[in-house]
């Protein structure tokens, strides 16, 4: 272990050893408080273990904390009573903060959350800053994985175990935390689609999109979705391989292209869009959860590993996803094998999980050699 990594560790178990003791639990109903830093597909994969959780304990008050990134998202999670946003540091997406600021930020965060809850679920694995806050906030029963920075700040660690999906993880920590309250949890071994993902898109989100889509195309008619961004540079399959795709799908179906992507990937979006006359660019054009019915709507969608096109398979749409240094076993998506198809290349390297930079030569192998015969034959197939 580095010596910087060494002397972080010590630093926090000092952190843990200065908490405030946990505050007695008030009689009556239970405040549960869920912490979850991460962007949209890791808020999807979230789902599963919170309408579980929902179903355990009816009488609880459940609060979701996310990041701004997150809210949009957290608006189709109808399992939670309120939703908190906070820029929990080392999820933004943009230059860091001072060394100092993000303990001042959790001291901040902790006298909010001071006598607030009663217990705190933290449900990514080595959030440690978010255990941190909570510690300090004297939350009674903080419960989530034994990573090295995180278990100093818990009452409960539970052991890690590697390699299985994402959404299975979730649900392991909520049935643990079900059952050690004396409440029934299931025992039925998760498998893709099972239990499903579990979002709804307000009444009001979905009928704009649909009046966008009728006025766009025409009632009723057929289209198909490519999302050409992710969540990282590692992620990103070629511009000039979606421009590919889009040209031969156009020709193929006759169906029209929606190019889907946020505001701040416009010049991505346009640029893969002019591919085709049969391509609609509309970086921008929709919240999170009317994208989410753009996408379940589709005929089909296509993209590089991304959230977007695991709200598309939350909401029982067709999904092909291209798949590179992120390991599928623990991030693809997660519905029945027939609404989905995954494409990787065949390279030693893979799955590396490194998603901010590539180590090898050519690089991005993982993503430039998946072919757009490939992936065009993937979408024909499901359509």
């Amino acid at each position: 272990m580095p010596d910087r990594s060494r002397a972080r560790l010590a630093l926090l178990r000092v952190a843990a050893g200065l908490a405030s003791p946990g505050r007695a639990t008030r009689t009556g109903e239970l405040r549960l408080l869920v912490v979850r830093p991460d962007h949209l597909g890791d808020l999807v994969f979230l789902s599963p273990a919170l309408t579980e959780l929902r179903a355990s304990l009816p009488e609880a008050h459940i609060t979701l904390a996310v990041g701004p990134w997150g809210a949009g998202t957290a608006q189709l999670l109808p399992q939670v009573d309120r939703v908190e946003t906070h820029p929990f540091p080392g999820f933004q997406r943009g230059p860091k903060p001072s060394a100092v600021a993000p303990y001042a930020q959790a001291a901040r965060l902790a006298a909010h959350w001071t006598g607030r809850y009663d217990a705190c679920l933290i449900s990514r694995p080595d959030h440690w800053w978010g255990a941190m806050a909570a510690s300090f906030a004297g939350i009674r029963s903080i419960v989530g994985w034994s990573t090295p920075e995180t278990w100093p700040f818990l009452t409960e660690a539970l052991p890690i175990v590697t390699g299985r999906h994402e959404v299975a993880t979730n649900l392991a920590l909520i049935r643990h935390f079900v059952a050690e309250r004396g409440r029934a949890a299931s025992s039925a071994p998760p498998t893709p689609g099972s239990p499903p993902l579990a979002l709804q898109v307000p009444r009001a989100d979905a009928e704009a999109a649909e009046t966008w889509l009728n006025r766009v195309l025409g009632e009723g008619a057929g289209y198909v979705c490519v999302h050409p961004g992710a969540g990282a540079p590692t992620k990103l399959w070629p511009e000039g391989q979606f421009r590919g795709l889009i040209r031969e799908l156009h020709d193929r179906t006759g169906l029209p292209i929606l190019v889907t992507g946020s505001l701040e990937e416009a010049d991505l979006v346009e640029s893969t869009a002019s591919a085709s006359l049969g391509a609609i660019p509309t970086p921008g054009e929709f919240t999170v959860p009317q994208l989410a019915w753009v996408l379940s709507r589709a005929r089909v969608c296509v993209g590089s590993d991304s959230g977007p096109l695991h709200l598309a398979s939350a909401l029982d749409g067709r999904t092909v996803h291209i798949y590179g240094p992120a390991d599928e076993a623990k991030f693809g998506p997660w519905s029945p094998p027939e609404r989905h198809q995954v494409l990787r290349a065949d390279v030693s390297c893979r799955p590396c999980g490194d998603l901010q930079e590539c180590h090898v030569d050519p690089p991005l192998a993982c993503m430039t050699e998946v072919p757009v015969a490939d992936v065009l034959e993937a979408a024909l197939s499901l359509l």
